[in-house]
């Protein structure tokens, strides 16, 4: 989820409701929408941390690699995206701990 805010500027879900019906989705395998304007390989290492067996997730230390191997093979520039830039959070959406009812 991190490498997905990191590319969208925006937090997963947040223009749901962070309620029950939101977490038997996300424990029946929905994910947040991917953007069409990632890098290339970047888009599946992402959905391969995003794997609900996390023994099946890749390491950080491979991450890492991956990452600086993207970056050095094709440098990211920042670009303006109509998908980046000022949003509203759904009022429901809760990004702190919580008791759940």
């Amino acid at each position: 989820m991190i490498m997905r805010e990191l590319m969208t500027g925006r937090r997963p879900f947040c223009d749901k409701n962070h309620e029950a019906e939101l977490i038997i989705e996300i424990c029946d395998g929905v994910r947040p929408l991917i953007v069409t304007n990632a890098p290339e390989g970047y888009v599946e290492l992402m959905q391969k941390c995003w794997h609900p067996d996390p023994n099946k997730r890749p390491p950080v230390t491979d991450l890492e690699y991956k990452i600086r191997k993207l970056l050095l093979e094709d440098p990211c520039k920042i670009m303006k995206s109509p998908d980046i830039g000022p949003i509203t959070n759904n009022p429901h959406a809760i990004y702190k701990s919580k008791t759940f009812k």
